[in-house]
């Protein structure tokens, strides 16, 4: 994206190509949640006990918010949220993603060249803004990808802002189509490490822009989306110029910082996204440090 680059936008009330539903308010009312008793935690504490192969890492991984996280994702449930928890930590090993975050990061570092992924700014909840622009797909491996997906996931929960824990998708549609699209097998792997490795993580998607292909695709992997996070997908639709006071306007204005969302948006930051930039400090999540 150029500085000039749609330096304007406007939302319509209409929604995109393909989609349906109105314009969600509910979602800007989002507090952080403070529901979880002390007494599950322990209880969770204990069983984890029997894990006596956990790194030094894996210790500080599995704090307290971590904790809280799986509970809330399984409705306090502490066997299921135990189960759910047992199965993340089974997978992080299978997946390396210590190793992939100590690394080089060079397949991270290629897969973003072209700003496909990446995160920047925050939200007015203090939410790490997480955007996801399909057209600047590079390549056509689904580890690559998904290792740039993992990366990407632990910057962002480590860019938001304490006490706040969820992040915001921003995805564009801008651009989309059949030679750029996910495959069918990436897009469900991706579903399965944020609902089920990365819980209580999604705050909000915000699409735009998505048109009747996208559609196509998202009914048919509709029935492996969680109904909770159905609930946080947001569909808004940009036409020409920003002067509609829109429904969809308000609701963008209501959701994102205006100084550090993209002009593309209806921010005021018009910076393009630099790789070397992007990558010139080393991320380390707090768990790691």
């Amino acid at each position: 994206m150029t500085a000039n680059e749609n330096s304007s936008a406007d939302f319509s009330t209409t929604p995109s190509s393909g989609t349906k539903g109105e314009i969600n308010f509910d979602l800007l009312k989002e507090t952080i949640p403070s529901d979880v008793s002390p007494e599950l935690v322990d209880e969770m504490r204990r069983l984890l006990k029997q894990h006596t192969d956990l790194s030094s890492i894996e210790q500080k991984w599995l704090d307290d918010n971590c904790l809280r996280r799986y509970l809330r994702a399984r409705n306090m449930n502490v066997k299921k949220a135990y189960k759910m928890l047992e199965e993340t930590i089974a997978w992080r090993r299978s997946f390396g993603v210590e190793g992939l975050l100590m690394g080089d990061l060079q397949t991270v570092k290629k897969e973003s060249e072209t700003g496909k992924t990446y995160v920047r700014g925050t939200d007015k909840a203090g939410r790490a803004v997480l955007y996801m622009k399909p057209r600047n797909q590079n390549s056509k491996g689904t580890k690559g990808q998904l290792d740039q997906l993992v990366y990407t996931l632990e910057r962002a929960r480590g860019e938001s802002i304490p006490p706040q824990e969820k992040i915001t998708l921003l995805l564009d549609f801008k651009g989309y189509s059949m030679r750029n699209a996910p495959s069918i097998k990436t897009m469900r792997e991706t579903l399965n490490i944020l609902q089920n490795h990365y819980p209580e993580t999604l705050g909000i998607a915000v699409c735009v822009e998505a048109p009747a292909l996208f559609s196509t695709m998202y009914k048919m992997i509709k029935p492996f989306i969680d109904p909770d996070t159905a609930k946080k997908i947001q569909f808004v639709s940009k036409t020409k110029g920003f002067k509609v006071d829109s429904k969809a306007k308000r609701f963008m204005e209501g959701l994102f910082n205006k100084e550090t969302l993209e002009t593309e948006f209806g921010g005021s930051d018009p910076e393009p996204y630099n790789n070397a930039k992007y990558f010139s400090e080393r991320f380390v999540p707090e768990y790691m440090k």
